[in-house]
């Protein structure tokens, strides 16, 4: 008969419900692998820093990147600041800095377990993570050297 008449035919779904099926899976993996690599907990700067319990303040780093290399500074009642790390080859030295960071926190008990990292415009998002990485683990499995980064950006007029 011309012009189809009267017969019902189902469409069929399978097909199409196999690859919606398959890319959701795949983008539901996809989004956990991504989701797991872009997490990097970063404390938002506080002004004017909390006393402790018995009213001191406690004591905290700044690792400032300048072109040159880092430097650490010490506030909240820790004394003064440290040699500068200079580049090593074009390279800011992070292992040098992990083991300058870990000999101040031997040498400072009271030593907040936050740390404030300071960049300014000629640093790379690459430079600032792997600092952020050596100023949170020095090698050891069970604790971390400073546990709550602080990023700042350096204000020039």
């Amino acid at each position: 008969m011309a012009g189809g008449g009267g017969g019902s035919e189902e469409l069929n779904l399978v097909p199409y419900l196999d690859i919606m099926v398959n890319l959701i899976m795949f983008m539901l993996v996809v989004t956990a692998y991504i989701v797991e690599l872009k997490e990097s907990p970063v404390l938002p700067p506080a002004y004017g820093g909390a006393p402790g319990s018995d009213g001191e303040k406690t004591p905290y780093l700044t690792v400032a990147m300048t072109d040159a290399g880092y430097v650490i500074v010490a506030g909240g009642g820790a004394e003064g600041s440290e040699e500068p790390i200079p580049k090593s080859a074009g390279q800011y030295d992070t292992r040098a800095l992990t083991a300058k960071l870990k000999d101040l926190k031997a040498a400072l008990p009271k030593l907040s377990e936050n740390i404030v990292i300071t960049a300014g415009s000629t640093q790379t998002y690459k430079e600032v993570m792997a600092t952020m990485d050596a100023a949170r683990f020095d090698g050891s499995p069970n604790k971390p050297l400073f546990s709550g980064v602080t990023l700042a950006q350096v204000v020039t007029q």
